[in-house]
């Protein structure tokens, strides 16, 4: 059986891993979460997929053979995770206060991508978004500019 995100990551990020393995833990993370909010309503909806891909190919310059290769990956974490913060104590360890309340952003963006915005989706990314400490304040201006894009 694979071993947990969580063992993977901290396992990495506590060694002296070279910067390269350490992006590559922190995109499997990020991809969780929103895999995560995107599965939240029992099904994932192909806006909420196109718009993830889309997202993955900006932030992180990936092929389309990485891409496919970390959805996989990040799907069986999601599939054998205990927690979300399994997922957000690494991301806590090494991100900025801005660079966590950008993966909110994209939670929202993922949340609201198939135009409907279900209670489950809701719930998660208040979850989360407390789990990687984003204030009360940036939650909500992200949840507005998000939900503002999708118009």
């Amino acid at each position: 059986m694979l071993a947990s995100l969580k063992d993977l990551i901290v396992t990495h990020l506590a060694s002296d891993t070279d910067p390269e393995q350490r992006a590559h833990d922190l995109e499997l993370a990020t991809v969780a979460l929103l895999l995560e909010i995107s599965r939240s309503d029992s099904e994932m909806q192909p806006e909420e997929r196109e718009l993830i891909e889309k997202r993955l190919r900006q932030r992180f310059s990936l092929s389309d053979e990485e891409m496919q290769s970390l959805l996989e990956r990040a799907g069986t974490e999601v599939d054998n995770a205990v927690s979300l913060y399994d997922f957000t104590r690494p991301l806590n360890d090494v991100l900025t206060r801005q660079e966590r309340v950008h993966i909110v952003e994209l939670l929202w963006e993922v949340a609201f991508a198939d135009g409907v915005l279900d209670r489950y989706e809701e719930f998660y990314v208040r979850k989360i978004a407390d789990l990687l400490y984003v204030s009360q304040k940036d939650y909500i201006r992200t949840k507005h500019r998000a939900s503002a894009g999708t118009s």
